[in-house]
């Protein structure tokens, strides 16, 4: 579809070319980037439509340098003309260096500026004072250090586009979202940051109002993440799952309130653990409304392995915890206090299953952990 469009604005700019030189001469810069970019003629004429009023290739050319100073390859330049021919048009000195010496005094790698100028050629277009430099001071009060500045940026294209982010921001601050809570939206779930502000109020509005889950409340941030992840068609049949359980209107809000990204499951793995927890259990409605978390923990992976333990220490006599507490653990205190300790209990099976998992579950933790404190200290 794209190669017909080129094709189309061919035939339409192929009179203007004519008329504008020799009938039998194209323009020079549709030489010029078949000879030094090894552009297609279609391609050629496509961009040089857009910059037709050039005298000759010297701009383009420092562009093109400027480019390949930083890494990036002829395939990614030319991805980057045939998407925004502007560029070429840019001045290097005035407008692209800069942009690029903001970027790196940030703490961009080289690598990085390529991630983020191939993924969003826009930038090259956005003016550095009005825009990106005005992003970057907002980010800075909401984040405080250039290191997360960077990762928040590489998560996503979101920060320099229009002004829906610094809008959403304020808003967010409006309704009383702490700093805290926008940080970690910006970080984990940078397009809603970015999404229209009409819709983001909607979305708080409805948080707040419908599910009860106040601005001020640790779990408001999730709360917005999950709501902001599906319409209300979606959201209406996960609340149909827990309805066809038994659950009246005031218990889903309530297990919506204790644990909103419960919602984000599927609809069939919310119904396995509504039959897993209430069927097998025999947890009820109410006792589980509370207790939201149990919700999110993978049945095969966490749940029912736990369960097992839970079931052979309690006929012993030697569990006094209940199991949701079980379930809250980390797989390394799990393994710890009730695995290890309980060892000459448990049957062999059971026991080498538990420490199998434990060793790769604790890395994964351990991972998470490392990576939690990064952002965390900003390292």
């Amino acid at each position: 579809m794209f190669h017909r469009s080129l094709h189309t604005i061919y035939s339409i700019s192929i009179h203007h070319f004519s008329t504008s030189s020799s009938p039998t001469q194209p323009h020079f810069m549709v030489n010029y980037l078949t000879t030094t970019l090894n552009l297609s003629k279609p391609d050629a004429i496509f961009v040089t439509s857009k910059i037709h009023h050039l005298k000759s290739p010297k701009n383009p050319q420092s562009v093109i340098n400027f480019l390949t100073t930083y890494n990036l390859s002829t395939p990614q330049i030319i991805s980057l003309i045939l998407t925004h021919p502007h560029i070429l048009l840019r001045n290097v000195d005035k407008t692209l260096k800069p942009k690029f010496n903001v970027l790196s005094e940030l703490g961009f790698s080289v690598q990085d500026l390529v991630t983020v100028i191939t993924r969003d050629p826009n930038l090259l277009l956005r003016s550095l004072d009005t825009a990106i430099v005005p992003t970057i001071n907002l980010l800075m009060k909401v984040l405080g250090s250039k290191e997360k500045i960077v990762k928040a940026v590489l998560r996503s294209h979101w920060p320099f586009y229009g002004k829906s982010f610094r809008t959403n921001v304020e808003l967010l601050k409006r309704y009383g979202v702490c700093n805290k809570d926008i940080e970690r939206l910006i970080l984990r779930n940078p397009r809603l940051v970015t999404q229209s502000p009409v819709r983001l109020e909607e979305k708080l509005v409805e948080v707040e109002q419908e599910f009860g889950i106040s601005p001020g409340s640790s779990m408001f941030s999730y709360g917005l993440s999950a709501f902001c992840s599906m319409n209300k068609l979606n959201l209406r049949r996960k609340f149909e799952v827990f309805k066809g359980f038994g659950w009246c209107e005031a218990d889903v809000l309530a297990v919506v309130k204790s644990q909103p990204l419960c919602l984000t499951h599927s609809e069939e793995r919310l119904r396995r653990g509504l039959s897993f927890f209430m069927g097998e259990l025999g947890y009820t409605s109410e006792w589980l409304s509370s207790r939201g978390s149990l919700l999110m923990y993978s049945l095969e992976k966490r749940v029912k392995p736990r369960y097992r333990v839970y079931v052979v220490l309690k006929e012993k006599g030697l569990m006094a915890r209940e199991l949701h507490t079980l379930m809250c653990y980390s797989e390394a205190d799990f393994v710890k206090n009730v695995v290890q300790r309980h060892r000459e209990e448990l049957p062999d099976h059971l026991y080498d299953s538990l420490i199998k998992r434990s060793s790769i579950v604790v890395v994964l933790e351990l991972h998470d952990l490392v990576r939690t404190f990064e952002c965390w200290a900003g390292l």
